[in-house]
């Protein structure tokens, strides 16, 4: 059994726009280790859409080195500072941020971590807003098609999978076998089972391959390019699917990955 310990626990976050006050209202998040060094939070956003929906991000911490994947709205950076803490982390401390994406739901919170470099896959800079725009590097072409690495970086591989944003990748990391891919495919709006945030429920896994399957026979616009990107992602070997929303979907995930693939293949 995988060492998965998890909070949720409620943080002043939320602006109070009524009042004109700067300060915050109650925003609720989870926080759960995912491997040794390796933590998701899940921001309990109930105000930027009509449905609630977790917003996801994700800490590295390394030896010498502490990496955000993602890093939430604006509105969120209280509560991100409040749950560093109980990590040990202060925002000073956070080294690298990593998009996955440019929406701003991923990017604005980047603004906190005024010490870390910021990566952006180049298809998506034009998407970041002044002055937060300024200050993110590119991804460099690496060896493979289709891969890319942040500089200084050792252990994660980056590949572009060009769904949901022309510059959308996703980051897999060597050595908590955690794959970060962001809104290419994600759980936004869903209820959590069982109210847990990581979890190896085959109901997921299994509903995750009846909808690749549903997109694929109704020949959604933009599928094949999923399928292409999807495909770009089997020879890794996670045992963790973190998405940009919602549940993060554990063990043996080159099977469930390699399912989906047959699923959306039957369905087309």
């Amino acid at each position: 059994m995988l060492g998965i310990i998890e909070a949720i626990i409620s943080s002043n976050s939320r602006r109070d726009a009524d009042s004109g006050s700067k300060g915050w209202l109650k925003m609720n998040y989870k926080l759960a280790q995912l491997a040794a060094g390796a933590y998701v939070i899940a921001v309990e956003d109930t105000f930027s859409w009509d449905v609630m929906s977790y917003t996801n991000c994700y800490v590295l911490k390394r030896e010498d080195k502490i990496i955000l994947i993602d890093a939430g709205r604006q509105e969120y950076q209280d509560t991100i500072v409040e749950v560093l803490s109980t990590i040990g982390i202060t925002p000073e401390q956070v080294t690298q941020v990593l998009l996955t994406h440019g929406h701003r739901d991923h990017v604005e919170g980047a603004a906190l971590f005024k010490q870390a470099e910021k990566f952006v896959h180049r298809a998506d800079a034009s998407m970041l807003a002044a002055p937060l725009a300024t200050v993110f590097k590119q991804y460099v072409p690496a060896a493979g098609e289709f891969t890319f690495a942040a500089t200084g970086i050792e252990a994660l591989e980056i590949v572009l999978v060009n769904t949901h944003s022309p510059g959308s990748v996703a980051i897999y990391d060597r050595l908590s076998q955690a794959l970060f891919v962001g809104d290419f495919f994600c759980y936004f709006g869903e209820n959590l089972p069982d109210g847990e945030l990581v979890t190896d429920s085959e109901r997921i896994k299994r509903g995750s391959c009846d909808y690749v399957a549903g997109q694929a026979a109704a020949k959604e616009p933009g599928f094949d390019k999923f399928m292409l990107g999807l495909n770009r992602l089997l020879n890794f070997t996670p045992e963790f699917f973190c998405t940009g929303h919602g549940v993060v979907v554990s063990r043996d995930i080159q099977t469930f990955l390699a399912n989906m693939w047959k699923s959306g293949r039957k369905g087309q």
